[in-house]
Order: C-alpha cells, then sequence, then structure tokens
C-alpha cells in the first residue's frame, strides 16, 4: 500500500483510553488530517497541549496565485478543524472554540479547548464520525438521477453556522449559466503561466495520488502547455451531469467567517457521505473576481457573498487521495 493512505486506515479502537492528556488531544488529529482541502494542499499544523490544540495556517502550502485572497486557505483550515470537534464529540470531549485568539499571530487560526464529560452537539450526529474516514471527494461524471428531498433537507440541516447560508439548486438554467462560468474560468486560468506553474507544482508532488512517473509528467505538461479548452470540456461534462449544485454563501466575509464556512462544507461532505452522495468542489469560479460576482447575483438571498460552490450527486466511489502522516503537522 501507498504509505501516504495509511492515514486513512485510523481505528477508533485504538484511542489511548489509560495515556496522558496529549496523547489522546494527537489522537484526534488523526481525524483531523483526513480533511479535504484545495488542491490537496493540507496546509495546517498543529500544537497539542494537555487539554488544547492550536490550529495553524501552513502557508508554504497556500495556492497563492489560484488563492490570492487566501479564501480557499481558511476554509480547508475550517474542514480540518471540523474533523477535529467531530472526532472529539465521539470520543466524549466537549470544547470550546477561540478563533484568531491571538490578533497579532494571523497563522494561529483557532485554538481549542477540551473538557471531558461533554455533550454531543445536535447538528453532529454520531455518523458523522464514521464517515470521516470513507469521506472523498469524487472527480467522476455523475448520474442523472435527482437527490431526493429528504436528502437534500439533511443536507440543508448541517448548515448552522449564524450568518452562513447554503443554496441547492437543480434548475437547469442555473446549471448552464454557472456552466458558462467554469468554461470561461478554465480558459482564463491555463491561459496564465504562473497559475499553470502553481498547479504543475502540486501535481509534481504527488497530491492527486498519481505514482512519481505520472505525476512528474502531469507537472511537465500543465506548466508548459495551455490544456485549457480539454480541460474546460471535461469540467463542463462533470458540473452538467451534477443533478443539484451547491453554494455556501454568508453574510459577511472575514477569516473567520471562511473558517466556518469550511466548518460548514465539511459537515455537508460527511452527511452526504453517509447519504452515499458524492461530493466535488468547482472552485475555479469563485477563484476569478469577476464570475465570484455572477455567482452572488444567482444566489436569491441579497447580498450574500459565495464562499464555496461544489455540485452533488450520485457516482462509483473513487480511492482516497493521499494524506501527510500526523508526525509531518
Amino acid at each position: 500500500m501507498n504509505t501516504q493512505l495509511l492515514p486513512w486506515q485510523v481505528d477508533a479502537n485504538r484511542f489511548p483510553h489509560e495515556a496522558e492528556n496529549s496523547q489522546k488531544m494527537s489522537f484526534l488529529l488523526r481525524y483531523a488530517i483526513l480533511a479535504p482541502s484545495s488542491h490537496n494542499t493540507q496546509p495546517w499544523q498543529f500544537a497539542v497541549h494537555e487539554n488544547e490544540i492550536d490550529l495553524y495556517a501552513d502557508r508554504a502550502r497556500w495556492l497563492q496565485v489560484a488563492d490570492a485572497d487566501q479564501r480557499e486557505l481558511h476554509i480547508s483550515l475550517g474542514c480540518a478543524l471540523e474533523n477535529l470537534l467531530v472526532a472529539a464529540e465521539h470520543f466524549g470531549y466537549g470544547h470550546q472554540v477561540t478563533y484568531f485568539p491571538e490578533p497579532e499571530n494571523r497563522d494561529l487560526v483557532a485554538t481549542v479547548g477540551f473538557s471531558a464529560g461533554g455533550a454531543p452537539s445536535p447538528f453532529r450526529p454520531a455518523v458523522l464520525f464514521d464517515a470521516i474516514p470513507r469521506r472523498h471527494t469524487n472527480h467522476n461524471v455523475y448520474d442523472e438521477r435527482p437527490i431526493p428531498e429528504d436528502a437534500q433537507a439533511r443536507l440543508q440541516s448541517c448548515c448552522v453556522e449564524e450568518g452562513l447560508c447554503l443554496h441547492m439548486t437543480a434548475d437547469p438554467k442555473i446549471k448552464r449559466q454557472v456552466d458558462d462560468m467554469v468554461v470561461r474560468a478554465d480558459a482564463e486560468q491555463f491561459a496564465d503561466p504562473a497559475w499553470r506553474e502553481e498547479l504543475g507544482y502540486w501535481m509534481g508532488q504527488g497530491v492527486f495520488g498519481t505514482s512519481w512517473l505520472m505525476s512528474k509528467m502531469s507537472q511537465l505538461a500543465v506548466t508548459y502547455l495551455n490544456l485549457g479548452q480539454g480541460i474546460a470540456k471535461k469540467d463542463s461534462e462533470l458540473l452538467m451531469s451534477a443533478p443539484v449544485l451547491a453554494v455556501i454563501g454568508s453574510e459577511t466575509d472575514d477569516r473567520s467567517v471562511q473558517v466556518k464556512a469550511g466548518q460548514a462544507f465539511e459537515r455537508v461532505s460527511l452527511m452526504a457521505t453517509v447519504l452515499d452522495i458524492r461530493v466535488h468542489p468547482m472552485s475555479q469560479i469563485l477563484e476569478i473576481p469577476e464570475f465570484k460576482v455572477q455567482v452572488a447575483r444567482l444566489i436569491p438571498d441579497p447580498d450574500v457573498v459565495p464562499q464555496h460552490t461544489f455540485r452533488l450527486g450520485y457516482a462509483e466511489a473513487e480511492d482516497h487521495s493521499p494524506r501527510r502522516p500526523l508526525e509531518d503537522v
């Protein structure tokens, strides 16, 4: 087995009940590191204390071209934070999250204090914990069958943060409008040598699970060839195959909101896993300001800032993507 896939084999039965608290805290992080992230960059670091964990941004893994405003960086960190909280509740811990506890240190994104005997949150049902090691981003073409209304309602119930909203649509007209944006965004990004170089670098690091040789060949192809037309055609097929498109939006827009949007997205992703529904972010339309404005106009509520766009549907399962070992973070 690829050693980078070993983190997915985490076993809840190996929780160190008799160990020191810091060791228990470290075990919780085995679930945090299974979170999704932009380009699978896994831009997180943690500091473990006796009853506390600090979550830091690893800016060496920030996509400075694709994610110039660091929105996706903080959404990725929110996903890791949510996995941590779901795991904590499973093992009987209460928790208190403080976002950006040191205003002068923006790399310290959150501090989580833990206490034994905490009550589970009503919006984190037990099934979400079991979904953490099964969740994966699915890049396949989706089946045509619609997502039932009761399943959509369960996904909707996962977005509970004040000031956040989850909008889902199956409207063909809106899908066509979003498809047009995706095609144009792909063309614009692939025409940018700096964007291609950044994507190529991460592909060369093997973040998508390909072999070393294939990763390096993909890096060369993406960096030196403009593959935008072919990618746009594929992305269009992917988007139009999805029965539902979704966007998480917010009333305001700051770093804490972006982290919380990541938490909501991860909760939706875990519930989708429970329901055997696949999830695939379509980030390019929010990475270009022109299209982000257009996405905002498609949201029924006025003055909503789109934070994260993704498609939902049914498809065959895909393999997991690699993860850095816990020791590295």
